[in-house]
């Protein structure tokens, strides 16, 4: 009996309409299996094949509750949630416990924890785009701590550091296969480690960035424009007020990744940063690097005045023999080329210029990307005061802070493709007793002798 098109078509249909999404992908496989059999034409089934799709869409658009608009090519929601344990121990300099009411023996420890979710895709036109909120205010840390509002709206209040912001948003444009433009909040686009940059800073501005790969060697060329201040000051009609420039951060970075084999390779890349309009405002940006606590000579000195800092990244990557697990042997030095100026705009630390240099060195084995997959990572780090921005170094590991030295050490598992346990260990002294730590840039109070910091993650991905 050869069936019409119609009765074909119904059929089809309702086992399309009834069945599993797997069957209804099947749809032209079908056809195709009726079409060869004899039962349809080529005609009918083309015909049966257009039936479909109009009702496959019309399905599609009475069930589809969510709707985005035609020039969204896709959409990606992803994120991570971290608990935290976190024991933090610090001994204050000699002489400082009663000046600057700092204990001699301080512990701090904490439960705490970060939430971070967000979605990105593409749009048309090689568009793309990104948006992630985040727990905690600070642009240094997205932690919260449990217990941490001091009763301030009864016992596990919400608010206050308990707050979603915004940690990224931003959208990128592929002008071409070499060159990548993007604005808005960003991931920091620098190759670069927490010595010079806390992990959790997310910068706000401009980056163009230029890649050229070959067989041998990638090339690349990076640039950023960031608003580090904007200030409310400015022209108000009638005259300029001082102090009314907003301060910028510039920054250049020129590398290349030489691939030496399939497995192992080398990467360097040189970077300058540069500030603009440094001394408009006062506090962080004060023209001179005043001591806010000037007992025993001690006090904080966070400006950004006088910061040219060269900085140099590099990292030689190989696959470790017999065990067949990536290893990393890798180092970063940098130099404020102006240390001097910047000592002598201090109160009390005139002659200290020659404090001007950073490095770190180390070496990790492994790799974190799916179940049963393990890394260890130790290193060696030296900072000294007037070296690094004070606004950027990891709030974590030295706590925040400047003239420091010390090893750190950190081991990572994956239990699922999701979930890992990582383990931190940090231990720093002061590199010159003379200058301060900056005080009060860190969470432990008062200049510091010796630093110790504990830290084990639950992570999980989604």
């Amino acid at each position: 009996m050869q069936l019409n098109q119609r009765t074909v078509t119904a059929v089809i249909s309702a086992a399309l309409l009834s069945g599993s999404a797997a069957f209804g992908q099947s749809g032209d496989a079908i056809l195709d299996l009726l079409t060869k059999k004899g039962v349809i034409t080529q005609r009918e089934a083309n015909a049966a094949r257009e039936q479909l799709d109009v009702q496959n869409a019309q399905t599609v658009e009475a069930y589809n509750k969510v709707k985005v608009s035609s020039w969204v090519n896709s959409m990606q929601f992803f994120g991570d949630g971290r608990l935290r344990y976190e024991w933090r121990q610090a001994t204050g300099n000699a002489g400082t416990k009663a000046t600057l009411g700092f204990s001699d023996n301080a512990d701090l420890d904490r439960f705490r924890y970060r939430l971070r979710f967000g979605v990105k895709g593409d749009l048309l036109e090689n568009f793309s785009y990104g948006l992630r909120l985040e727990t905690a205010t600070k642009s240094n840390s997205g932690n919260v701590t449990m217990g941490g509002n001091a009763l301030s709206g009864g016992p596990w209040a919400k608010g206050g550091n308990n707050a979603i912001e915004v940690g990224q948003f931003y959208a990128q444009y592929k002008a071409a296969d070499w060159l990548t433009l993007i604005a808005g909040k960003m991931e920091n686009p620098f190759m670069t480690s927490a010595m010079v940059w806390d992990g959790d800073l997310n910068p706000e501005g401009f980056v163009q960035k230029v890649k050229f790969s070959t067989d041998p060697v990638d090339l690349f060329l990076t640039l950023g424009e960031f608003t580090y201040n904007n200030t409310s000051a400015g022209n108000n009609g009638f005259k300029t007020i001082a102090g009314g420039n907003d301060t910028w951060m510039m920054g250049a970075q020129v590398g290349g990744k030489v691939k030496i084999s399939p497995e192992m390779s080398f990467t360097v890349a040189p970077t300058f940063y540069v500030y603009v309009n440094p001394n408009n405002t006062a506090g962080i940006f004060n023209p001179t690097l005043t001591n806010t606590t000037t007992a025993a000579g001690f006090g904080d000195i966070a400006g950004i005045n006088n910061l040219t800092v060269f900085e140099l990244p590099a990292e030689f990557a190989f696959q470790f023999p017999g065990i067949h697990q990536p290893g990393k042997v890798f180092g970063e030095f940098a130099l404020n080329t102006s240390a001097t100026e910047r000592a002598n705009r201090t109160a009390n630390y005139k002659g200290y210029g020659d404090q001007n240099v950073a490095y770190q060195i180390g070496a990790s084995i492994g790799k974190n990307k799916k179940k049963s997959d393990w890394q260890v990572k130790a290193y060696w780090q030296h900072t000294e005061l007037f070296a690094l921005d004070p606004n950027l170094v990891d709030s974590d590991l030295f706590d925040g802070r400047l003239n420091m030295q010390g090893a750190v050490v950190n081991g990572q598992y994956m239990f699922t493709d999701f979930l890992s346990l990582g383990v931190t260990y940090a231990n720093a002294h002061t590199i010159n007793a003379v200058v301060p730590t900056l005080n009060g840039a860190g969470d432990m109070k008062g200049n510091l002798s010796n630093y110790n910091l504990f830290q084990a993650d639950l992570n999980w991905k989604f």
